[in-house]
């Protein structure tokens, strides 16, 4: 347990490259900056982004962008260790979280889907540079890596390695529901004629998202399973 917790809040920090304190005006610039890349490599992805790009959208200087980041790598291993940061403080309390299997497994989802819901434009980003091939796998990968530590400790021995009842299916199946809501949601607004990131919407769809868990884990964890019984639910 300690040793996911470790993993789980392992973030790089990071520190000026001229070794000055940060004062609260440069650390406003600095999260300025970050939240003009994010939103740039969020609609464009990384190599459709250039600091001058980024400059303008911050209303800055590009000479004040090199001051706080070395390169557009570095901006933008910036922008994901600051989604990991938020995503290892949602995920830390569910590692810690008591109850039965499926209490704890409901917590993680909540956290995770409180997560999502702060940061909306993670899934998109996060998609565009898988799909794209980027040469920032190896760093999203590494941000994964929370969610398969959590998943190993509230699941243990429960499920297979492998095969159609394994724990990465369930991961996959799960998690690619939570992502593809926000994914989509550009399409899904004309669709539904509706807001999809509306906050009823929202809760709606969390519902939603519980009941498609509870029944998964029907399937997966008590009908035909060794392990009937360990759930704290069963008979």
């Amino acid at each position: 347990m300690q040793q996911q917790e470790e993993a789980l809040t392992d973030a790089p920090t990071k520190i000026p490259k001229n070794g000055r304190t940060r004062t609260p005006k440069s650390a406003r610039t600095r999260d300025s900056l970050l939240e003009a890349a994010e939103a740039l490599f969020i609609e464009r992805g990384f190599d459709g982004v250039s600091i001058n790009d980024v400059a303008r959208r911050a209303a800055a200087r590009k000479s004040l962008v090199f001051y706080y980041f070395r390169n557009k790598q570095d901006l933008f291993d910036s922008v994901l260790d600051r989604y990991y940061t938020a995503q290892a403080g949602a995920l830390v309390p569910a590692l810690n979280s008591e109850g039965n299997l499926r209490d704890r497994i409901h917590q993680g989802i909540d956290a995770y889907l409180g997560f999502v819901e702060k940061n909306p434009g993670y899934p998109r980003l996060i998609q565009r540079e898988i799909c794209s091939g980027s040469r920032n796998l190896e760093k999203i990968l590494q941000h994964t890596k929370p969610l398969t530590l959590w998943g190993r400790q509230v699941f243990g021995d429960l499920l297979p390695e492998d095969g159609p009842r394994s724990l990465r299916h369930l991961f996959l199946s799960v998690f690619g529901m939570i992502i593809n809501y926000y994914t989509y949601s550009a399409a899904l607004e004309p669709l539904w004629d509706a807001d999809p990131m509306a906050p009823a919407a929202l809760a709606q769809r969390r519902e939603h998202v519980h009941l498609v868990v509870e029944t998964l884990l029907d399937r997966f964890l008590e009908r035909d399973s060794p392990a009937r019984g360990e759930t704290g639910t069963g008979p």
